[in-house]
């Protein structure tokens, strides 16, 4: 469950305090009443301490980071453990100490993380050598470390689904526009530019925030519909890179053919096939248009045009053109296999069959821009 509202969260962030505040607060409060509940006596501040120390803005990262504390914590106590049984502390002791814990880590390719941690513990439990030290070392940072990620999984943005569903659908709406202005000559240059930029922002907050709501209690029920957001998402980036490569090819072109009617006819309904399957993937919106009808006609229109610009550009316009065309239909084949995945996702596989063989068929046998060039 979410035990925050949207209204609390904007509230609280006019003064603040924010979500990672919270989760650490809460997580550190809670560990140390945890461990002074169960204890008389102990060092109560390893509770705390862990659970400030694990709490990452993803779950997964949060275990991650504790499963490494935990693992230099016990390879640390348990050599310093060794080395006090025979040595004082002193310089000696620690340079012992430290020379095998971290080197049996290192040899062992531990994470860094744990490699440090096995330093840190070690240099304690050697200076506050005492019976039970390591036991309530462990057992405290381990009851942190289990609060901080219960705290995670709880404490989530709400409405957080459906946040990064709009972060991605802006994006990728945004990206449309974008190609489009490519073509629309040097006036529009920067905007495109900066709408480009702005649309690979907006793809990556909500990529990062998908991952966010992974492994959440609140967002169990949606594991599915995010993980087809999450593999849209993939998708759209891929499509991002292949615009910002046609920019930087548009670029290097003759103005009379950046800014040409083909060329702004061909990438206006090539980014009517981005729209058009970010709005089917990741909007409620009733789409009317077939986008594998779309695809097709897009692919039609592309090859059409670069088979009339064989006839009239030389050899080396039709080589800079060609650069350009070819990534064009690089668009098309990514969205028609975003499209596939996505089908087959839901079952609908009999549906599905026709769109994937064609798509199969026209690889196979070159039907494409990349296999005329």
């Amino acid at each position: 469950m979410n035990i925050m509202n949207e209204g609390l969260q904007d509230r609280l962030e006019k003064f603040g305090i924010s979500l990672y505040m919270i989760r650490i607060t809460l997580a550190a409060s809670l560990s140390w009443l945890a461990v002074h509940s169960l204890y008389n006596d102990g060092y109560f501040y390893f509770a705390p301490l862990a659970a400030i120390l694990i709490i990452q803005g993803t779950v997964k990262a949060s275990l991650e980071k504790g499963i490494y504390r935990l693992l230099g914590i016990v390879l640390g106590g348990i050599v310093s453990l060794i080395v006090g049984h025979f040595f004082d502390v002193g310089a000696l002791s620690i340079l012992l100490m430290l020379l095998i814990g971290i080197g049996i880590a290192t040899a062992c390719r531990i994470n860094i993380q744990a490699v440090s941690q096995v330093g840190v513990t070690s240099v304690l439990a050697l200076t506050f050598y005492q019976e039970h030290y390591i036991e309530f070392r462990v057992a405290e940072t381990f009851i942190g470390v289990v609060i901080a990620l219960v705290i995670n999984m709880i404490i989530v943005p709400p409405k957080g689904f459906v946040k990064v569903k709009g972060l991605a659908l802006e994006g990728s709406l945004l990206l449309a526009d974008a190609l489009t202005s490519l073509t629309s000559g040097s006036r529009d240059t920067a905007q495109a530019a900066g709408m480009l930029a702005r649309s690979g922002k907006l793809l990556a907050q909500s990529d990062q925030r998908q991952k966010e709501l992974q492994f959440t209690l609140s967002h169990y029920s949606c594991r599915n519909k995010l993980g087809g957001m999450t593999q849209a998402t993939a998708h759209l980036q891929k499509i991002h890179t292949y615009v910002k490569e046609i920019g930087e090819e548009l670029a290097l072109l003759p103005a009379h053919y950046a800014a040409a009617d083909w060329m702004r006819e061909v990438a206006s309904a090539t980014s009517e096939c981005i729209a058009l399957y970010a709005t089917r993937t990741l909007s409620e919106a009733e789409c009317g248009r077939s986008l594998p009808e779309l695809l097709r006609r897009t692919r039609d229109l592309q090859l059409a045009w670069f088979s009339e610009l064989q006839e009239q550009c030389s050899l080396t316009a039709l080589r800079d053109l060609g650069a350009v065309f070819s990534r064009l239909n690089r668009v098309l084949e990514e969205i028609e296999q975003a499209d596939y995945t996505a089908v087959s996702a839901a079952g609908q596989k009999v549906s599905a069959k026709p769109a994937r063989a064609s798509f199969r068929l026209r690889r196979k046998t070159g039907m494409g821009v990349s296999s005329k060039l």
